[in-house]
């Protein structure tokens, strides 16, 4: 069973029990929400740990207790859980299926199957569709809901890029390993390091081809063999991943590599402008006056059409090729130029770290600061902190200084209130080190609502950072509705860096709108989020999405130093 899989078992068990719970325990529900989170974004394999390791390994994850590790057990041991069966028989079919559209909660489920009546998903859809429910369901609830829908039917199926990069990289180096390949890539989407994934391709090459395939098949992780051939073989990983790995040959492993890394329309646009010069590019080579030329690199399809490389991640037809043919690439920022992150929560809000662990682990990464910066007092569920206890988390942060090199600085995650106020107030806030603001509730307000909120954020002398910027859970909540260029341009003027979270179901601000505000002159943030010390290895996905969208070092505010960060030298 995968960690996606388990996770969204739990989160399933914390939406029912906000229905069932006549006790209203809402500490019981956010056990199971925060295990959840945790587990769905580990970057190991939780199957192969538990029988690396047994049952102690589920013991130790984090925000995982002794109940809730019995529950995870019995998943991977039998992939169901009775306990959940049970919760299950004490509310409607349709009430839990309606659990899983993206933006809806318990109350609203237990009201959708009141009004609309539906037996399923499909036939809710139907409904919506057909007018039903407008007398007590507003126009804009009625789009939502079908957005959700919509929403969930496109990510049936693929994979957070957390989850397949893990299995690509094992798989491809199985692949490399072989004494018989030359060379071997993962391809597609997850090589231009898309947020979501569908099936894995892999491209290799050798004078061998059949043994590489003969031993693909036998491999350890085949669950079965979809095809078999002498050059091309599909198999379904026992993780429930399609896999495709074709042999190709070397002279054309260029030109293939850059075929089957996509874009589609990347691919297409190279096409046209090859035929500018009277050339025709295909996967096997560029044909130039009857002559196919072949390449082994994908510097060379580029090279020869007169254009610089062009990185995986810029290949999405947004202006790339321009560029390359200019030598206006931007040199895009790499995770060594990372030297500290400014979203991080310790225990004294609803991290699962000490201030201490925080320190050691993030120095021994060879960072030069990091940011405490712990929820604030509105988010009550976050065990968020107020003035008071500010001042006492302080003489811990201070004490814990005195025996590290890194510099802690002393942040906070302050919540934005639906009207634009913050949680904390001002005097408290100009002490700090660093304040990152965020939304997290009353996240359908009317753009031109939302939009004066965050602004309001923005323009307090106090923000340094908009955490989360869109707010956007991928398969789970969509962005909010704002006025962007206002948010860019405000930015840009104030110094108010955007946040790039690497939490992989937020990886948030997206990728377009990133290249939006660069050009807008709004500077970044790339931050974990980080509650537990695994999370600091996110940081990756994050430099992901700020590669998609055009970021150099300069544009990064913690790739700079201390001293620059401190005083907005950016």
């Amino acid at each position: 069973m995968t960690n996606k899989e388990i996770a969204h078992t739990l989160n399933q068990i914390a939406k029912i029990l906000e229905i069932t719970d006549v006790l209203k325990n809402r500490f019981r529900v956010i056990a199971y929400q925060r295990a959840a989170e945790n587990i769905g974004n580990m970057t190991e394999d939780l199957s192969t740990l538990y029988h690396e390791k047994g049952r102690e390994a589920l013991d130790d994850l984090p925000g995982v207790g002794e109940s809730i590790a019995q529950k995870i057990e019995e998943l991977l041991n039998t992939k169901k859980l009775k306990y959940l069966q049970e919760l299950k028989k004490e509310i409607p079919v349709a009430e839990a299926n309606f659990l899983d559209i993206p933006g809806v909660g318990p109350k609203m489920a237990v009201k959708i199957a009141k009004v609309f009546k539906a037996k399923d998903i499909d036939d809710l859809k139907k409904r919506l569709e057909a007018g039903d429910g407008q007398d007590i369901f507003q126009d804009k609830t009625r789009r939502n809901l079908l957005r959700g829908i919509e929403v969930m039917a496109k990510l049936t199926g693929r994979l957070l890029t957390t989850e397949a990069l893990p299995i690509a990289e094992e798989v491809t180096k199985r692949v490399r390993n072989m004494k018989e390949t030359i060379q071997a890539d993962f391809v597609g989407s997850l090589r231009r390091s898309k947020e979501t994934i569908g099936d894995l391709d892999i491209v290799a090459t050798s004078k061998e081809p059949k043994k590489i395939i003969d031993k693909f098949v036998r491999l350890p992780f085949v669950d079965h063999i979809i095809t078999q051939g002498q050059t091309k073989s599909t198999i379904i990983h026992w993780q429930g991943v399609q896999i495709d790995l074709e042999i190709v040959p070397e002279d054309e492993y260029g030109s293939l590599l850059q075929h089957f890394t996509g874009s589609k329309e990347h691919n297409v646009a190279l096409r046209t402008f090859a035929q500018t010069q009277n050339k025709s590019v295909s996967e096997h080579g560029i044909k130039s006056k009857n002559k196919l030329h072949k390449f082994k690199t994908e510097k060379g399809v580029y090279n020869f059409l007169g254009l610089d490389y062009i990185e995986p991640e810029l290949r999405e037809n947004r202006g790339e090729i321009e560029a390359a043919k200019n030598h206006t690439l931007p040199k895009l920022i790499t995770l060594s130029d990372i030297k500290g992150d400014l979203h991080v929560h310790s225990d004294w809000s609803d991290g699962l770290m000490s201030i201490e662990e925080i320190a050691t682990h993030t120095e021994k990464m060879g960072y030069e600061y990091v940011a405490i910066s712990d929820h604030t007092v509105g988010l009550g569920i976050a065990n968020g902190l107020d003035e008071q206890d500010l001042v006492d988390r302080q003489k811990e942060i201070d004490k814990v200084q005195k025996n590290h090199k890194i510099k802690l600085l002393s942040a906070v995650e302050v919540n934005i209130k639906a009207n634009g106020q913050l949680d904390i107030k001002d005097e408290m806030l100009s002490k700090l080190d660093l304040v990152v603001a965020s939304v997290h509730a009353s996240f359908h307000q009317e753009k031109e609502v939302m939009t004066a909120r965050i602004l309001s954020a923005i323009n307090n002398p106090n923000v340094d950072i908009i955490g989360h910027p869109s707010g956007r859970i991928i398969g789970q909540r969509e962005s909010y509705e704002v006025d962007w260029p206002q948010i860019f341009e405000a930015c840009a003027k104030t110094k108010t860096a955007l946040e790039i979270s690497a939490f992989p179901n937020r990886l948030d601000l997206m990728d377009y709108l990133v290249q939006t505000a660069k050009k807008a002159g709004v500077k970044f943030a790339i931050s974990t989020d980080a509650h537990h010390t695994n999370h600091f290895d996110l940081m990756r996905y994050g430099i992901a999405v700020a590669r998609r969208g055009w970021l150099e070092k300069d544009d990064v505010i913690n790739t700079g130093s201390l001293s620059d960060l401190i005083n907005k030298k950016y």
